[in-house]
Order: structure tokens, then C-alpha cells, then sequence
């Protein structure tokens, strides 16, 4: 099986209403609450609000804690079963977060959300074909608010899988959804770059910095272009990066 240059086994992780853990790349996942509605919520859901709360700040015994009386109250709820599984991934015990994933997909098989974050975790576990296959069932959602990063996510994992030609097909639909969405710019760059296009991976790159500014993620892709092209990469600056962007 051909394996990609330089991937990190790590998703992108999806939007929260606070961003979890504020990282770039998904080493745990994503989760956020319903919309509120303006009216009380039901206390078993307060306690999952207050468990996702303690989660995004990474306290994991008051997650833990909150979650727990959720799941007393309301057993199959799927975004406090959701939440758990995070924390037990968090945790490393990863029976359990396989488990509790399951639960919170039996119980809401439309749980979009719960459904990428669970590929994220068997992504990061080395499951790779299973994790694709659940970004495929994740992706017919027409109606999920990050569709385009289900389609980077699935473009990325069939790279991974050395399916180049699917995985140039799950970018472009990324983009077609999202132009603004810089991940699938950046993850195009790479892949280009592993492909022994290293032009083809500047021209993405550069989009990806007009999109989402210079990162250190950035930053060590373009020395690795640099070197690809032949440059000194030790005297590549921002400026000579984006020296060609429109």
C-alpha cells in the first residue's frame, strides 16, 4: 500500500461554538452543543453542555464527572455518548471510546458529527479503511454546515490509503463547497509535494497563506517545497513565498 510523504495521522478537527483545545490538527475531536433555543435546557442536557465545556478546556475529571450524570438521566443520549467517547480517548482507553462512538451512532445513525469524529479516532487508531468508510456515510449529509471539511478529512484518509485519484476528487468537491475553507488547500499542497509536483504544491500553499495567514505548519511545508525546487531553504521568507500570489 502506498503511504503519503509526510502525513500526520491527524484530522482537521470540525467547528466548534469554542474551538476544542484551539489546535490545528484533531488529536482529540470535535464536538459542540445543539443550537440554543432560548428556552431552559432539560438538566441532562445542561450536564452535557457543562461536560463539553470542562472537555474544550481539557479538564477531564469534571468532564468525566458531568458527563456522567447526563448519561444517569438520559442513557442513549448521543451528544453526551459523543462526549464521553472523546473523554475516554482523551484517556487512552480506547475499547471504551470505540464502544461509546457506537452507542451514540446506534442511537442517532444521522449524528453527522459524532460520525467524523469517530472516523478521526479510528484515523488516529490506524484503522484508515474504516475510518474512510465512515466519512463516506458522513459526507451524504447535504445539510451539514462542515461538509467541506468532511470532504478534506475523506480526501486526506484516501490518500492515505494511496487512492490518489479519489483523493484529488474529495479536495475539489471540498473546494467546490467551501473556496474559503484553507485546509483543503493545504492538504492539496502536501499531496502535491508527495507526488513530486512541487510548482503545483506552491500554487496551493500560497492560497492556503492568503486564506489562513502564515502558520508554522505552513512554514516547514514551504521549506520542504523550497528544498524540492532547489532553493536554499534556509533564506525562504515569508515574502519569497508569496512572492507569486496574485
Amino acid at each position: 500500500m502506498t503511504r503519503c510523504r509526510r502525513l500526520p495521522l491527524r484530522f482537521k478537527p470540525l467547528p466548534l461554538v469554542a474551538m476544542l483545545a484551539g489546535s490545528v490538527w484533531l488529536t482529540g475531536c470535535a464536538t459542540q452543543p445543539e443550537p440554543d433555543d432560548g428556552s431552559p435546557p432539560e438538566p441532562a442536557e445542561a450536564y452535557t453542555r457543562l461536560g463539553m465545556a470542562y472537555l474544550e478546556r481539557d479538564n477531564l475529571p469534571r468532564a468525566m464527572a458531568a458527563l456522567n450524570r447526563a448519561l444517569e438521566m438520559a442513557p442513549r443520549d448521543p451528544e453526551a455518548l459523543q462526549a464521553m467517547a472523546i473523554v475516554y480517548q482523551r484517556q487512552g482507553e480506547h475499547e471504551l471510546a470505540d464502544d461509546t462512538f457506537r452507542q451514540a451512532l446506534n442511537t442517532n445513525p444521522g449524528f453527522t458529527r459524532a460520525r467524523n469524529n469517530y472516523a478521526a479516532f479510528l484515523y488516529d487508531r490506524g484503522r484508515i479503511r474504516e475510518a474512510c468508510e465512515q466519512l463516506e456515510l458522513a459526507s451524504r449529509d447535504i445539510q451539514y454546515a462542515s461538509r467541506a471539511q468532511l470532504f478534506t478529512n475523506l480526501g486526506r484518509c484516501r490518500w492515505e490509503l494511496g487512492d490518489m485519484a479519489s483523493a484529488r476528487q474529495s479536495l475539489a468537491r471540498a473546494r467546490s463547497l467551501d473556496p474559503r475553507n484553507p485546509s483543503s488547500y493545504f492538504t492539496l499542497a502536501e499531496l502535491e509535494l508527495s507526488q513530486g509536483n512541487p510548482d503545483q504544491a506552491q500554487q496551493q500553499l500560497e492560497v492556503f497563506i492568503r486564506l489562513a495567514g502564515m502558520t508554522l505548519d505552513a512554514q516547514e511545508l514551504a521549506q520542504d517545497i523550497a528544498v524540492a525546487r532547489g532553493e536554499n531553504s534556509a533564506v525562504i521568507s515569508d515574502s519569497d513565498i508569496m512572492r507569486d500570489a496574485p
